[in-house]
């Protein structure tokens, strides 16, 4: 499971308040709670038996992807065939996360303080392909849009998300 590419969209007055460079620290710190949200679900259905199958720890992958120079800025500049040879992976499993409002903790916090956003999560779609490794042929596309609410976290999206994919993945 490698970072997501994520897209947070925000109104311009919330924009005008934020920081040079934060919202692309945001939207990188909620790519990689999807990346440990997925991996977690995948760990948790591995350890109760229904999956038969290993799923490398996203702390292995990042680590192998920084050192071939690959970030969450440039990663859509290498395929899922050659970021699959890297980690040495018989699939990869990359997506995109679109959201209005942040997800996880640390970004609502930081925009309630900030610009006094609190409130739902509103829609939410995630994109998720999962890529065969040898030839780079997707396996698995799952396309949901879901809704958040005040509490929403990035494992509770992650796993309404999955509980429906799972059932296309082989």
């Amino acid at each position: 499971v490698i970072p997501f590419k994520t897209k947070i969209s925000l109104r311009p007055k919330q924009m005008s308040k934020l920081e040079e460079g934060q919202l692309a620290r945001m939207q990188e710190d909620e790519s990689l709670n999807i990346q440990q949200s997925m991996y977690s679900w995948f760990l948790k259905r591995k350890q109760q038996g229904k999956m038969w199958v290993d799923v490398q720890d996203v702390s292995t992958t990042n680590a192998l992807l920084v050192k071939k120079g690959i970030k969450y800025e440039n990663i859509a500049d290498f395929t899922p065939s050659e970021i699959a040879e890297i980690l040495e992976v018989d699939a990869v499993i990359i997506g995109t996360f679109e959201t209005n409002k942040p997800m996880y903790d640390g970004a609502r916090i930081a925009l309630a303080l900030l610009i006094g956003f609190y409130g739902s999560t509103n829609q939410a779609t995630i994109n998720m392909f999962i890529h065969n490794a040898k030839d780079g042929k997707v396996l698995v596309n799952y396309n949901k849009r879901v809704s958040g609410s005040i509490g929403s976290s990035t494992d509770q999206l992650i796993n309404i998300v999955m509980r429906k994919a799972s059932r296309r993945i082989p």
